[in-house]
């Protein structure tokens, strides 16, 4: 049967170029063929660039806004942790590294806009105010996480930016901090007086956050900054 097919010569033929060789060759595989990729791939950013802050707490409550020298101490308390974070991976590369099951009673993490200074006297923060949500301690990470991820992932935002003609709101960051019995967890936007936005701001919360994570009525609350007893106003 052998003898019924003709036979293919390959003598004498010329060698492949260089170039021949870089066209035809087979591509790379395993992790070659991954590396390849991603140093193609640009990792997608954020629309808003962020920052994580800790805020190592004190004993007490706020100082009274007459006392000037410990506002001023107050204020300086939250420390930037980090670098700027632009994306998902830069997100991670902190979240990761950050200890929230060690911290003290009253120490805080917060994570906020770049340029924001997670404190209420901020110019971005002063006409604000915050959700506040009182969880427990054991599904606190889980809430924190889920948070974060609905704010770097503009749903937060999405939800204050109601059309109207004069201040416009923003969500400026978010807060995790300890608390005798539980973790209370805050997010903070910029117009306390953006009624419809915060009734969607709180709305896509409970509709977003897993099942077992959603909170009961009597554990969150709205409150402006402006009425806090440490507050102090611009002069």
């Amino acid at each position: 049967m052998a003898g019924r097919f003709p036979t293919l010569s390959t003598s004498n033929l010329p060698s492949a170029t260089e170039e021949e060789v870089k066209n035809t060759a087979s591509p790379a595989r395993g992790t070659a063929l991954v590396n390849s990729i991603f140093k193609q791939v640009r990792v997608p950013e954020f629309r808003f660039l962020w920052q994580f802050w800790a805020e190592k707490g004190q004993s007490g409550s706020a100082p009274s806004s007459k006392d000037k020298a410990n506002s001023e101490e107050y204020a300086s308390r939250p420390k930037p942790l980090g670098d700027t974070i632009a994306s998902v991976k830069e997100f991670f590369q902190h979240y990761n590294n950050i200890p929230t099951d060690t911290l003290k009673l009253r120490d805080s993490i917060h994570l906020f806009h770049l340029g924001v200074k997670p404190v209420w006297e901020d110019s971005r923060n002063a006409r604000g105010g915050a959700y506040y949500f009182r969880v427990s301690k054991d599904v606190a990470e889980r809430f924190w996480l889920e948070i974060c991820m609905l704010a770097v992932g503009d749903v937060l935002q999405g939800a204050v930016e109601t059309k109207r003609e004069s201040f416009n709101d923003d969500i400026c960051g978010i807060s995790y901090s300890v608390r005798w019995n539980a973790v209370q967890i805050a997010v903070w936007n910029r117009d306390c007086e953006n009624k419809a936005g915060k009734e969607k701001l709180l709305a896509t919360i409970l509709e977003k956050l897993s099942e077992d994570l959603k909170p009961k009525k009597d554990s969150f609350w709205y409150k402006a900054h402006k009425e806090h007893k440490g507050f102090i106003p611009a002069s």
